[in-house]
Order: C-alpha cells, then sequence, then structure tokens
C-alpha cells in the first residue's frame, strides 16, 4: 500500500496503490486524506474479490458435476455414442433413485454411499417408475383403460427388478468417473453384484432360422450384420456409406468402442451391405424412412419381439455379438483371432461373450472316450505295433 503525490494533466493530486494477493488497483483523490480512505476501501475490494475467488475454486465438485464432465471426455476421446449414453443414463438413474447424491461433493462419497446406490437400484425398477409416471399422465388425460395396463406393466417391470448386468454398469460408470477425480479412491470391488453366466447367448441353427428369418427388412438385414461381423448395435445403425469398402470386403470404423478399427467382411455379409448400398438417397447405409439411422431402442424392440416369438425370452440385439463370437470359437479359430474379428482388447473381455457349445464339448467327451473316427483307425495299427 503506498499514498503519493503525482501530477496527472499538469494538476497535482494524491494516488491511493494497494495489491492483494498479485492484484493491484490504484485510484486518485484530490487530497491525502480522500486518498487514505480511499486506500482503504481499495484494499477492503481486493479481498472481497479474492475470497469470492478462492470460495469458487475450493468449492468441492458434486458427482452430478463430475458425471457431465466424464461425459464431456468420453466425446472428446470419440467414444462410440451408445458409450455416452449410458454414462448419461446412470445420472438419469441416480436423478431418478437418490437425487441427493448427485449433489455430494465428490470429495465425501465413499463406500456407504455407493453401497447405498445399489441398493435403490435393487429396490426400484427405473422403469416401472417410468411407467407409473406415464399411467398418471394417461389417467389425467382420461385414458383410464391405457392407465390401468400401463400400470399393470410397471407392476411386473418392479416383480422382475433390475438385472444384476444393468446394476454393474451403472458402477462401473461411476467407478471410472471416480477415477478421474480421485485416482487415490480404491472402488469397493464387493459393491459389484453377481451376474448370471448361465444364460445362454448363442442361437442354435434352428433358433437362428426363427429369430433372423421372420424379421421384416431392414431389420432382418440389421440383425443378419450383426451376427455376421460381430458389430455393435451403433456401429451398425450409424453405418455411413463411405465406411463401407466391398471391393476389399472390409468396413473401416473410424468410431468403435475401442477406437478405430476394420471389420472383415463374408461373402454374406458383403451381400447383404452390397444390397443396401444400391438403394440411393441417404448418407447411411441403414436409414429409416425420414432417412435418419432408427433409434436403437427400437430396433431392440423388434429384436426382442421376433426373438419371444421364438420362444427366447432374455435374449437381446445385443447378444449377438456373444452368438457369433462363439461360432467363431467353436470352428477351432484361436482367441487372438477371435479378439481381432470383435475388436476385444483383452482375451477375458472375449471371453466374456464367446462360450464353447454343447457341440464342442461331446466333441470333446468323445475324444476323451476314444470313439473319434480318427482314433478308431490309429487303434488297429497301434495294436498290431504292440504285438
Amino acid at each position: 500500500m503506498a499514498i503519493r503525490r503525482i501530477k496527472v494533466n499538469g494538476r497535482k493530486v494524491w494516488q491511493a496503490r494497494v495489491a492483494y494477493h498479485g492484484v493491484r488497483k490504484s485510484t486518485i483523490r484530490d487530497t491525502k486524506g480522500a486518498a487514505r480512505d480511499a486506500e482503504a476501501e481499495l484494499l477492503g475490494e481486493l479481498k472481497t474479490q479474492a475470497g469470492q475467488v478462492e470460495a469458487t475454486a475450493e468449492a468441492p465438485a458434486t458427482l452430478r458435476q463430475l458425471l457431465e464432465f466424464y461425459v464431456l471426455d468420453l466425446e472428446a476421446r470419440g467414444k462410440s455414442p451408445d458409450t455416452v449414453t449410458r454414462a448419461r443414463e446412470t445420472e438419469h438413474v441416480l436423478a431418478r433413485l437418490l437425487p441427493e447424491l448427485l449433489d455430494t461433493p465428490v470429495s465425501r462419497l465413499g463406500d456407504a454411499e455407493l453401497y447405498a446406490f445399489r441398493k435403490a437400484r435393487l429396490a426400484d425398477s427405473t422403469t416401472a417408475l417410468r411407467l407409473l409416471e406415464r399411467s398418471q399422465r394417461l389417467r389425467q388425460a382420461g385414458r383410464a383403460e391405457d392407465a390401468d395396463a400401463t400400470e399393470r406393466a410397471a407392476a411386473i417391470r418392479q416383480r422382475e427388478g433390475t438385472k444384476a448386468s444393468t446394476i454393474n454398469r451403472d458402477l462401473r460408470t461411476l467407478r471410472a468417473a471416480l477415477k478421474k477425480a480421485r485416482p487415490e479412491y480404491r472402488f469397493p470391488g464387493g459393491a459389484f453384484l453377481k451376474e448370471d453366466e448361465t444364460r445362454v447367448r448363442w442361437l442354435r441353427p434352428e433358433e437362428e432360422l426363427l429369430v433372423l428369418e421372420t424379421m421384416r427388412s431392414p431389420f432382418r438385414e440389421i440383425a443378419k450384420v450383426a451376427a455376421l461381423t460381430l458389430m455393435r448395435l451403433s456401429e451398425i445403425r450409424l453405418l455411413r456409406r463411405e465406411h463401407v469398402h466391398l471391393e476389399q470386403g472390409v468396413v473401416l470404423l473410424p468410431r468403435a468402442k475401442a477406437g478405430a478399427r476394420p471389420v472383415i467382411l463374408s461373402a454374406e455379409a458383403q451381400k447383404i451391405l452390397r444390397g443396401q448400398l444400391e438403394a440411393p438417397g441417404s448418407e447411411w447405409v441403414f436409414p429409416g424412412p425420414d432417412g435418419c439411422p432408427y433409434d436403437r431402442s427400437y430396433i431392440g424392440r423388434v429384436f426382442r419381439k421376433a426373438a419371444r416369438a421364438a420362444g427366447l425370452k432374455d435374449f437381446h440385439f445385443h447378444d449377438l455379438r456373444h452368438h457369433g463370437a462363439t461360432m467363431a470359437l467353436n470352428k477351432g479359430f484361436t482367441a487372438p483371432i477371435v479378439m481381432a474379428l470383435g475388436g476385444w482388447k483383452t482375451e477375458r473381455m472375449m471371453r466374456r461373450y464367446a462360450a464353447v457349445t454343447d457341440q464342442t464339448l461331446r466333441r470333446a467327451a468323445e475324444a476323451v472316450a476314444g470313439n473319434e473316427p480318427w482314433q478308431q483307425t490309429a487303434n488297429p495299427a497301434s495294436t498290431q505295433a504292440t504285438a
């Protein structure tokens, strides 16, 4: 702080100068006393400004802000739309079940809060809650019958509960977001639920016919491409014409989940895509009636309807990726080849998708028992050699 007399435009005045935390401010007055009073006022202003800056900087970020940042980070890293959407869905689930947790500072989040979220997720189905809200709107609109039907559907979804895999997906989103803000925090592994590993995620030949061939176009072609190429739904529905190179038998995906990657096309997959490319008028390979890509939930509903009609109650579109990986593995292709085919980074992740079929296990059992044809022809020769 300083008070000094200076000349401004030929006139002598008193200048008051102050500095606080690297910020400087000054003013001029006609008298020394007035300059001293201004000095105190300037210092007070700088302290107030500095306090506001510090309060803003030190205010703990909330979980809501962290999830918003995480979504932006996913988009900046070129992650697929489905990955970004799932991260947003986790925030929506929190807003519906535990809104107060979204406003909790990240620094205060711990095991107790994560287990509380898991408990709330297990207790209430968010789908059931949405259906109940819809039934209320229908009732207010005077559509009592539709409201009753929607409430019955909500009751069914509530009884079915939320799948462990869905809850674990939300927990993985929270773990990834927290790792960005608090890398030192050890996420409780016990928070993850045990998933049902017994669910069949591949189709027998007769089931493949019943599910895929009964779907209407272009959903039939979309499903077939998924089964043949192991591509994800988002990669297929957002597939652009310039990404398909039939002369090379490959699709070049610029923004796959694990980064850009090529997808090798079989002759059958090339035939399907060639048929789609022959229809002009859209930049998309599988455009909807309005020229834009189909909504992923709509495709999922069409596929589930076909699967249920074939007697499969719990088979989803994404399971076609499991189906393709299982078929490749059981045809004798090695893990690295199947990994490259599906774009998986690790064998552990690939093994979550590929399973050993009954037919393969039976062949192995016959080999153990010595009943394979090559063993039958080899046994007599070995007996003669011994004799």
